[in-house]
């Protein structure tokens, strides 16, 4: 059985991106990017080293902090990119890459990012 395909014809383009020696190459800008973190999740409130493999919630994922879409400069800017573990980049980074904002409350139920629509 086939999983549904929910990305653009245009995210398959610029998907490609993510094989490009520039990005995974052994000097590529992936790797300076975790050595620059130290190998350490970078999502606030996280901290978790990333030494796991594949799909483990503590391997390694370089985040685009403003989606690139497809756009050179933003997709090699190494100030556009954090270390995270795939859990957060999962369930956080994409969440908030979909949404605009970061999801969550604190103790007295008000949303912690200041650009949640409550907080607008």
């Amino acid at each position: 059985m086939n999983r549904p395909h929910y990305r653009s014809q245009d995210a398959g383009q610029y998907r490609k991106l993510y094989s490009d020696p520039r990005w995974c190459g052994p000097h590529g800008l992936r790797k300076r990017v975790l050595l620059r973190d130290g190998y350490v999740c970078q999502w606030a409130g996280c901290g978790r080293s990333l030494i796991g493999k594949g799909n483990a919630p503590n391997a390694p994922v370089v985040h685009h902090v403003e989606d690139h879409k497809g756009d050179l400069e933003l997709f090699f800017d190494e100030e556009n990119c954090m270390s995270t573990c795939k859990e957060c980049h999962d369930r956080d980074a994409q969440r908030m890459t979909h949404r605009g904002y970061i999801s969550g409350h604190d103790v007295d139920g008000r949303p912690i990012d200041p650009g949640h629509p409550w907080n607008r």
